[in-house]
C-alpha cells in the first residue's frame, strides 16, 4: 500500500511538472506588483484570423489566418520586479531541464537576451515561449518579458513562416 501510493504520488507530480507552461506563468505572477499582464483568449483570436495579409521583411507579404487560427491562447508578461525577473528565469530553465520546452532560438546583444522554446507532440507544435531579458533586469531596472502561445500548429506551417521571414 505505501509503495502504491508513493508510486501514484511520483506520477502525480510528474504529471503536475508537465503540465506546467506559459499558462501557469501566467498564472502565478500577474497580478503581482511590478508585473503587467495580458491574455488573449481563443474568442478573440476567432476574431482576428480574418486579418489580411501583412507586409513582412523584405516587402514579402505572409497570411497569417492560418497560424493564428491555430491559436488557443496567448499569455503576455512583462516584468520589472528583479526579484520576480530573476525567479520566472529560474522556473523557464527547469522546464528546460525537466525536457518540457526545446530551444529553438537564442539572441544575445551584450546583456539583452531572447530565448524562444518550443513544445512539439509528434508534427504538431503545441506551445511557444519566449523569454526576453533587457540589460539590467536582475539589478538596475530593465525588464523581463514572457509570452507564451497555446497552439495546435502543424510544424510544416511554422516552418514556412520562418522561411517567408528569412527571404
Amino acid at each position: 500500500m505505501k509503495k502504491t501510493v508513493i508510486f501514484l504520488f511520483a506520477m502525480f507530480m510528474a504529471a503536475a511538472t508537465f503540465a506546467q507552461g506559459g499558462k501557469e506563468l501566467y498564472n502565478r505572477y500577474s497580478g503581482k506588483d511590478g508585473v503587467s499582464a495580458v491574455y488573449i483568449s481563443p474568442a478573440m483570436f476567432e476574431l482576428i484570423k480574418q486579418i489580411p495579409d501583412i507586409e513582412i521583411v523584405g516587402g514579402e507579404t505572409f497570411n497569417l489566418s492560418e497560424i493564428v487560427k491555430t491559436f488557443d491562447g496567448m499569455y503576455i508578461l512583462e516584468i520589472e520586479n528583479a526579484e520576480l525577473a530573476s525567479e520566472v528565469g529560474k522556473n523557464v530553465a527547469e522546464l528546460v531541464e525537466k525536457g518540457r520546452y526545446s530551444l529553438l532560438m537564442e539572441a544575445v546583444d551584450g546583456g539583452d537576451r531572447v530565448h524562444v522554446y518550443i513544445v512539439r507532440e509528434g508534427d504538431t507544435v503545441t506551445d511557444f515561449l519566449m523569454l526576453a531579458s533587457e540589460t539590467g533586469a536582475e539589478s538596475t531596472g530593465g525588464s523581463t518579458a514572457v509570452i507564451s502561445i497555446s497552439a495546435k500548429m502543424a510544424m510544416s506551417e511554422l516552418q514556412k513562416l520562418m522561411a517567408s521571414a528569412m527571404q
